[in-house]
């Protein structure tokens, strides 16, 4: 861990000598609480009904929050259009009302599809966060609506990451008028964590004018920080919730599934099993899950890897997606102690029986713990295994804060192996020494029963933000012998090195379509850690980056890779580079336009050097949204390899995947995915119908249909197709 712990030494170094750079110029402290705007909820006894109208006389009482400002492109400025923010609340919900106008009307109103959960940049919207405790450390939450009705729901943390796929019970809708549109939000306080006898919140609007590209917001925020920044959001007064009572929420489901294979009957399989969730206090809950079920969680996008590293596919089952950030330390894509998806998934990312476990979590402006145990089984090829996280989190300061984490996976006994332990220790700090300057690190022990290996891990981080300037440097250490077989390891035996920096530059004399010019650059280079070798590095230019005012984009860049090939490494089929040297250098045009509009374009064209050979890259994606309840996404990659490898293979390797979205309203929605990989000869379909009858329970109907064009080894059927219906229950108590 030498080279770590000195690498961290010297991006602290770095980090006390940064805020005397000048290039901060236009990010600015937070204002005393007393200075920031403020709002008045007002009680009401009267019934709200939440249908996007304005028709109940208790919304014309409230006071107006207004006067929102421009936080990007030109930060400071007034809003281009007027936002009006009202809060209510009674001894069940805290109600919100918003007008926002749009003097374009309903045809400019910029909204992908109608789909939960939806991309934040890419849609029309009105948010609101909210953080009780008025403390940075503690996780902000996100409400979102979009002009017809569609919900997201966000949990936003100190480390400036994201829960975007947890799910609260709550309710909203919209209504579009001829020049604005009016949002109405009910949350429940059973949904909200907040103090006891707590009267004022930090709370802060966000607005979204996709058509301008615009984002403001009621209370100011810097252009290079998150609008869930607390320091920085505004207050809520005259708050007083109801005290804790009992919050039990239960989530049954059950599900039938019939299995086809090919040369073999259809089998079918019934399932009953859910969730149960107690809220101890606004703070503290506990979860149990019986027969844990993930039938209706979105298929995985297929890469075509040409890289030596794992491809990593980021978690999309929602048991596992809500507290992620609780459980998670480490950088993702290249090192994590702990990565829930080697729970219920074998290695090729079948899904494996899970019985159950049980979930704890304690969030206060003090500290943080959580704990998980889950137990899953094993198949043909591996054993059954429990799984036990422990992690803990203490604010030091409101700026530093320190943590560790425990990971102990047991392998069952089976299949001719006996038991074994991969414990895993880790150590962690995040130090925001101001708003636009951080510094993470991170420590990891592992051994093995098994085979009495041991090994370390661990990474640091430097990140400087302004709204003109950035610059970021990672550092990744893994040893030969580390083991964390329930995280996740992006290669063996490595040191990563990845500084990068960049520029953000937006002058009022520029042509008017035009909002930002970026420069970056950035390396990537990896050696072996064990004996210091040098194994690849990429350094990756882009001279001029465009972003336009409705986001659109365009950027040039030029990478210069240096490979050292100890082995031969075979990126395709039929394709085997030697070992040896390389250098190459490719070049690539990459633009989209405006991904919000009806339609819109992205492409990505490469050529250049590619080891012994060349390589052509072709990437086009297509979208078409006529309106909102109907959306076409095809997207088509090409890989064409000349002169490479061991007898100068050239070879073609491509993949397609049209999707379709289509809603009868945001709770009745149904989407198709299909892909075709040419390098594996397979296609896949992920087709999904879901409703939500009441808020967060749902009906599904999910067809998964596997076929591979070639004759497969080891067994392994030449199509499979499985159909599932599944019904989801949430009551909260």
């Amino acid at each position: 861990m030498k080279s770590l712990f000195t690498q961290f030494l010297f991006i602290a170094a770095i980090a006390v000598g940064l805020p005397a750079i000048s290039f901060a110029q236009q990010t600015f402290p937070p204002l005393p609480e007393a200075k920031r705007p403020h709002i008045r909820a007002e009680i009401t006894t009267a019934k709200i009904k939440i249908d996007g109208k304005d028709v109940e006389p208790a919304w014309q009482k409230a006071p107006v929050a207004t006067n929102f400002k421009i936080a990007y492109p030109s930060q400071g400025k007034n809003a281009t259009y007027n936002t009006e923010v009202r809060i209510l609340y009674d001894n069940v919900n805290l109600y919100i009302f918003a007008r926002c106008n749009f003097p374009q009307g309903k045809k400019a109103i910029q909204v992908q599809d109608m789909r939960r959960d939806f991309n934040f940049d890419s849609n029309e919207l009105f948010e609101v966060v909210i953080n009780p405790f008025k403390d940075p450390r503690s996780p902000v939450m996100g409400f979102s609506v979009t002009p017809f009705g569609t919900q997201m729901d966000i949990m936003h943390y100190a480390d400036d990451t994201f829960d975007y796929n947890w799910d609260a019970v709550w309710q909203a809708a919209s209504d579009i008028q001829e020049h604005s549109w009016i949002t109405e939000i009910a949350i429940p306080f059973s949904t909200l964590r907040y103090p006891k006898n707590s009267t004022e919140w930090s709370i802060n609007f966000i607005r979204n004018i996709r058509y301008k590209g615009e984002l403001n917001g009621w209370s100011e925020w810097p252009q290079s920080v998150f609008e869930s920044r607390v320091e920085y959001g505004g207050i809520v007064t005259n708050i007083a919730p109801p005290m804790d009572k009992l919050n039990l929420q239960i989530d049954p489901y059950a599900l039938v599934t019939s299995t086809a294979v090919s040369k073999k009957p259809v089998s079918y399989k019934s399932a009953l099993g859910g969730e149960i969730k107690y809220a101890i206090n606004t703070n503290t809950f506990m979860e149990g899950t019986v027969h844990t079920d993930f039938a209706q969680a979105e298929a995985d996008v297929k890469v075509i890897n040409l890289t030596r590293s794992n491809v990593f596919f980021p978690e999309k089952r929602q048991f596992f997606l809500e507290n992620s950030s609780m459980f998670s330390t480490g950088q993702k894509g290249y090192i994590q102690p702990f990565f829930s998806r080697r729970i219920g998934l074998s290695a090729d990312g079948s899904p494996l029986t899970i019985d159950g476990g049980v979930r704890f979590i304690h969030q206060d402006t003090k500290s943080a713990s959580g704990l998980l145990i889950m137990k899953q089984q094993g198949d043909s090829t591996q054993t059954g295994a429990l799984f036990g996280v422990f992690r803990y989190k203490q604010n030091v300061s409101d700026k530093l804060q320190i943590g560790g984490m425990a990971v102990l996976k047991e392998n069952l006994a089976g299949l001719g192996q006996q038991a074994s332990l991969n414990p895993v220790g880790v150590v962690d700090a995040l130090w925001r020494i101001n708003p636009s300057l951080q510094v993470r690190g991170m420590g990891s022990l592992s051994g093995n029963s098994l085979n009495k290996q041991t090994g370390n891990a661990g990474f640091a981080e430097l990140e400087y933000t302004t709204n003109t300037f950035w610059i970021t440097l990672f550092e990744t250490e893994v040893s030969k012998g580390y083991q964390a077989q329930a995280g996740y390891v992006q290669r063996d035996n490595f040191i990563n090195t990845q500084p990068s920096a960049g520029l953000n530059i937006h002058r009022d004399w520029f042509p008017k379509n035009i909002a930002f010019y970026n420069f970056q650059a950035s390396a990537n280079i990896y050696h072996e850690q064990s004996t210091g070798r040098f194994q690849e590095a990429d350094v990756n230019i882009i001279p001029c980056q465009l972003t336009f005012n409705d986001l659109a984009l365009l950027n040039f860049n030029v990478t210069s890779s240096w490979q050292d090939l100890t082995g031969t490494f075979a990126p395709v089929r039929n394709v085997n580079i030697a070992a040896g040297n390389y250098k190459y250098n490719r070049y690539e045009l990459y633009g989209t336009t405006n991904q919000a509009a009806h339609f819109s374009l992205e492409s990505r064209l490469s050529t250049g050097g590619y080891y012994n050979g060349t390589l052509n890259s072709y990437f086009f994606s297509v979208r078409a949204e006529p309106v909102a309840r109907l959306a076409l996404l095809v997207s088509y990659t090409r890989n064409d390899l000349k002169g490479v490898g061991i007898g100068n293979a050239r070879t073609t390797s491509q993949l397609v995947a049209p999707e379709l979205r289509t809603a009868v309203n945001p709770k009745l929605l149904l989407s198709a995915f299909y892909q075709y990989d040419t390098d594996a000869r397979a296609g896949s379909l992920n087709a999904r119908f879901s409703w939500e009858y009441r808020p967060l329970s749902f009906v599904y109907f999910v067809v998964n249909t596997v076929n591979n064009y070639y004759k497969t080894p080891f067994d392994i059927p030449q199509r499979q197709q499985n159909a599932i219906l599944k019904i989801t229950y949430i009551h909260q108590i």
